[in-house]
């Protein structure tokens, strides 16, 4: 059988095995791989050299698919894609139709669904595969099964490939953050040198004849910003400290804050953006709320958590000390049109990260918080299982707990870390590795110039989030532990072994086909790349790193 036709095979197979992010479905990634495994004459021959590795603590009880192809050496590339998909709801009629391609683009041909001038033309073109998961990345995930295939076959050799499959890259990486203690157990039994992940995300194009490979991920963050007021009736303000008022002016501080903007290399983020901001109220009363919160997504490609962290402490002072100024400047008025003496009110600003706050319950109230941190947690952790509670709401409710325990009951902003979080990336952070890559990927340009009379770009971050996030960890211990001291839910929900990261960093490459209009029903990859281009350039690479 020619590569094209493993490509084809694997892919029908691979998209036809429904596996939505976040639901049980994700399991059916062990019904497709124990097929695949049981095909390979390789992997039956060596039965300790693949499996599923048990996700730790995890609610759904997914696996990780993985093998392991033992040649010559130690040198090893890990190859990694993400088994899940998002869901096909968007398909509308042709929901149940998004797991077969040729059958979804009859319909689509038949105009069942609307197109925009993009994907009709590339539907008519006959250039294009449609179907949910085709790009983004089953697609990719197809080449690296065929190109395994190959290999497996060959007398000799020469490296060593460890391909995972990791689940819930579309939620919280749970697959990935998973895996990195597999790729320890497996560095450790096999005598591995990891010396490159390579991912086969689809990429973007602006030019068609552009191909575009990115040498880095990018960072994300998302800081949960609480803030707790003073109740009073509304009859009298000036009693109270209304947490909208601060909250509103954090949001205002950081919202495409250009502070925040970082560039590397040809890479520039984008600033902060709020995704969520409330009051806690829930009911209708003439008072004030209580506490006011939300959240942001912060992108970065160098900065470390902890300047993060410390620029938006600095901004919540400096915002807190705005919105006392300005009460005292409306309090001062209104004394005066009463004709009563002017006082300053008693406010003070007061910002704490989460993991100085939970050291002051602690010194507070020692066990009594303690133990009633442990058992609201089982309650938590049981309702994000039932998916009754979201991380977000869980993360106001332990700030909530923790606040029950402070003896101060003044207003004030606790800012703290809330699930996922992606560590920026990027080979220039292990600079005695990256000139072998470098090096290894001219190779791969030449041969697109040469074959194709393709041109090639390296982007340094791949900017739509990734799991090459976790390939690498370079952050000192105080970074680390400004993660681990204020994340909400660590090791309860949500854990990400840093320290393991860090030993096993490895440099990352990512190199997929052309996809377009992902998590949407026009989804769809280029064929040539698919079948021939980016098949070709994989295994350039792959054989080049390893001699």
């Amino acid at each position: 059988m020619n590569r094209q036709k493993r490509i084809e095979r694997n892919l029908m197979n691979y998209v036809g095995t429904v596996t939505h992010t976040g639901t049980k479905l994700e399991n059916n990634n062990q019904v497709f791989y124990k097929q695949w495994f049981g095909e390979q004459e390789y992997l039956r021959n060596n039965p300790d050299h693949s499996g599923f590795y048990k996700i730790a603590n995890d609610h759904l009880d997914r696996t990780v698919p993985w093998c392991l192809l033992k040649g010559e050496g130690n040198d090893t590339i890990v190859l990694i894609h993400h088994s899940d998909i998002v869901d096909t709801d968007v398909y509308g009629p042709l929901k149940d139709l998004a797991y077969f391609p040729e059958k979804l683009m009859e319909k689509l041909r038949e105009g069942k669904l609307e197109l925009t001038a993009d994907a009709k033309k590339d539907l008519d073109s006959g250039e294009w595969l449609f179907g949910r998961g085709v790009a983004d990345m089953k697609g990719g995930a197809a080449i690296h099964l065929s190109l395994l295939e190959e290999y497996m076959d060959e007398e000799g050799f020469k490296g060593n490939l460890v391909f995972i499959a990791v689940p819930d890259e579309e939620n919280l990486s749970a697959g990935m953050r998973g895996a990195i203690p597999l790729l320890k157990e497996l560095k450790g039994k096999y005598g591995l040198d990891y010396v490159l992940m390579l991912n086969v995300e689809p990429h973007d194009r602006v030019d068609p004849e552009v191909q575009t490979f990115y040498d880095g991920s990018v960072g994300k963050l998302m800081p949960v910003v609480y803030v707790r007021g003073k109740l009073t009736h509304v009859g009298h303000i000036f009693q109270g400290f209304n947490p909208i008022n601060l909250l509103a002016e954090i949001v205002r501080r950081t919202e495409v804050n250009p502070e925040f903007l970082e560039r590397v290399g040809n890479t520039v983020t984008p600033p902060p953006t709020w995704l969520y901001s409330k009051d806690r109220k829930e009911v209708y009363d003439v008072s004030l709320p209580m506490a006011a919160a939300g959240y942001m997504s912060i992108l970065t490609l160098a900065k470390p958590p902890k300047d993060i962290f410390e620029a938006i402490r600095k901004i919540s002072e400096d915002s807190f000390d705005k919105v006392i100024e300005d009460l005292n400047s409306s309090y001062a008025k209104y004394l005066e049109l009463k004709g009563e003496e002017i006082v300053r009110l008693p406010w003070k600003t007061n910002v704490m990260l989460y993991g100085e706050l939970y050291k002051q319950a602690v010194a507070d109230s020692g066990d009594e918080f303690v133990k009633a941190m442990e058992e609201m947690m089982k309650g938590i952790k049981q309702e994000i299982q039932d998916q009754k509670l979201t991380t977000i709401n869980a993360a106001y409710r332990i700030i909530e707990k923790t606040l029950e325990y402070v003896s101060d009951m003044s207003p004030m902003v606790v800012i703290a870390l809330a699930p996922p979080y992606y560590p920026n990336v990027n080979n220039l952070m292990i600079p005695d590795k990256k000139p072998r890559i470098d090096k290894a990927m001219e190779s791969v340009e030449e041969l697109a110039k040469n074959t194709w009379g393709q041109e090639c770009y390296t982007q340094n971050y791949f900017t739509g989030i990734s799991d090459l996030s976790y390939a690498m960890f370079e952050a000192d211990k105080e970074n680390i532990g400004y993660i681990e001291d204020n994340m909400m839910l660590w090791k309860d929900t949500y854990y990400i072994p840093l320290e393991t990261m860090k030993e096993l960093s490895m440099p990352v490459i990512n190199l997929g086909p052309w996809g377009k209009d992902y998590h949407k029903y026009m989804e769809r990859v280029f064929m040539q790349d698919l079948y021939d281009r980016t098949p070709k350039m994989v295994d350039k690479l792959i054989r080049t790193i390893l001699g």
